[in-house]
């Protein structure tokens, strides 16, 4: 199951209901999510290259 999905069950298992607007936000959400754990990961492997000069 993807995590957007694990996300739901549990709203959903707290009893919040959930709609468009709420998976809309969620997706953009989860967007926002990877493209910044992306740019950690590029910025953690500069600091890594700039620690072998």
């Amino acid at each position: 199951m993807s995590l957007d999905q694990d996300i739901l069950k549990l709203l959903r298992e707290e009893g919040y209901r959930v709609n468009e607007a709420i998976r809309d936000a969620l997706d953009d959400f989860l967007t926002i999510v990877e493209d910044e754990g992306e740019d950690m990961a590029e910025d953690l492997e500069e600091d890594f290259d700039d620690d072998d000069d």
